[in-house]
């Protein structure tokens, strides 16, 4: 750990680690026993919790100042998991060209497998396989689907680097470094819809020429 140092670059927060095996180590053991931990991703910086742990989704809504309102998407190791949150349905093939990626697939959600307070009002889920290494291993280590959205405070710009969301650093129990990620861009997020084969772009970001292309093929 970093320890807190007055005026120190890292000030105002205790736990930072590099990414790497201690960070995953101690972001699986933070996300078991209830925590919040900000993690890199292929898109921006995020911070996420397990998905099952209530009390954990409610702080990352406390610590953004995020409308409950406001659905949080989800983050799992692997396209076979996505059975267990969503419905896939004919989409597999779809989903296996686009995932690993920058993109949210929002589906009908799956009941009663899914915590029922996670976005309770919402019929849908938004599911993520991020292009990076250290997301998937930490999805894997977790063994749970991870409540997963960007860390900044609610309507602020995205984060690239810690120090982009340093406001947030007291309020979390983990931020793991993993340095400048780049273009701040968020994932491009899409529903799809097996009644008539349709979809929806909801927001566009990173891939967003490949999911476009790939929709067109698989569902038109």
């Amino acid at each position: 750990y970093q320890r807190r140092v007055r005026g120190d670059s890292m000030a105002d927060h205790e736990r930072v680690l590099k990414e790497g095996p201690e960070a995953l180590e101690k972001a699986t053991e933070i996300l078991l026993r209830g925590g919040v931990v900000a993690i890199p991703t292929d898109t921006i910086y995020g911070i996420c919790c397990l998905a099952e742990n209530t009390d954990a989704v409610s702080n990352i809504y406390k610590i953004k100042g995020r409308d409950f309102s406001k659905p949080l998407a989800i983050c799992v190791e692997k396209l076979a998991d996505f059975s267990k949150c969503v419905q896939v349905g004919k989409f597999s093939s779809l989903l296996s060209e686009l995932l690993p990626g920058g993109i949210t697939v929002v589906l009908p959600r799956c009941t009663p497998d899914l915590n029922p307070h996670l976005n309770p009002t919402c019929s849908t889920l938004g599911v993520r396989i991020p292009d990076y290494q250290f997301v998937l291993d930490l999805c894997r280590s977790a063994g749970k689907p991870i409540a997963l959205t960007s860390a900044n405070k609610s309507n602020t710009g995205n984060s690239v680097k810690v120090e982009d969301f340093q406001d947030l650093w007291e309020d979390l129990d983990l931020t793991v470094d993993g340095g400048h990620l780049g273009k701040p861009q968020a994932s491009t997020v899409f529903s799809i819809s097996a009644t008539d084969n349709s979809f929806t772009i909801i927001r566009e970001g990173r891939d967003f020429e490949k999911v476009q292309l790939a929709l067109k093929r698989h569902l038109q």
